[in-house]
């Protein structure tokens, strides 16, 4: 009986080896996971493209400092540490702006979506863009340049697309106005109704017009193309 319950004991003890290596591996493989997705604090980057040296400098708290001796050089430098800093951030911001929050989070999120798509804020960027001067363009595509390359450069996406099952999409020009647009709902999304309110009866709607425009914004209705 010894001698028979010897392999057994055996494989009982690799069963459970194997089963604590799998334990250990877990938080190993998700701490690798997560550090290949944190931005790069330290070294060189091999770029091409810059016209000189750019060093990027960051303080006890990480803050970087970009110093460059061209500006199209700093915005580019500039993208890619945003990047690597806080995309997700960023693809959140350009997506509050344009209504396209459902893309990543689902159905949940159309009733926000259909109310921020009035505004059409991609459209009109990318108009923007077409009333801007070259330079100014050419250096906001530098800055697109080094955000995309930036995010490239992490060894893995940013950990929160994983926990939405999704992937990052590449920014574009009119992303960054969409940024700054974004805030304008910070500051006055609870006044649109007021806003197309007073408007509509300016514009001799009447007040049937302004309680109408006002159910479209708090999605009490929406049009059929929408």
């Amino acid at each position: 009986m010894a001698s028979s319950s010897r392999p057994l004991g055996r494989r009982i003890a690799r069963i459970l080896l194997g089963i604590l290596a799998v334990v250990l591996l877990i938080p190993v493989g998700l701490w690798i996971y997560l550090r290949g997705s944190l931005a790069q604090q330290s070294g060189t980057v091999n770029v091409v493209g810059l016209s000189a040296q750019v060093t990027v400098e960051r303080d006890a708290m990480g803050i970087p400092t970009v110093r460059a001796q061209h500006q199209t050089d700093a915005a580019y430098t500039l993208g890619f540490v945003h990047a690597q800093d806080r995309f997700f951030e960023m693809d959140l911001l350009r997506r509050v702006a344009a209504g396209e929050l459902a893309a990543l989070f689902g159905a949940s999120a159309l009733p926000l979506d259909r109310r921020t798509r009035l505004h059409r804020f991609r459209a009109r960027a990318k108009a923007a863009l077409l009333a801007n001067p070259a330079e100014d363009v050419a250096l906001l595509r530098r800055y697109v340049q080094g955000v995309n390359d930036g995010l490239h450069a992490l060894s893995s996406r940013p950990f929160e697309y994983s926990l939405l099952r999704s992937d990052p999409v590449p920014w574009q020009l009119e992303d960054s106005l969409l940024v700054v647009w974004a805030m304008y709902f910070d500051l006055q999304g609870n006044l649109q109704p007021r806003e197309i309110g007073l408007a509509e009866l300016d514009g001799g709607g009447g007040a049937a017009g302004a309680e109408a425009e006002c159910n479209i914004l708090q999605g009490r209705e929406v049009a059929a193309d929408q």
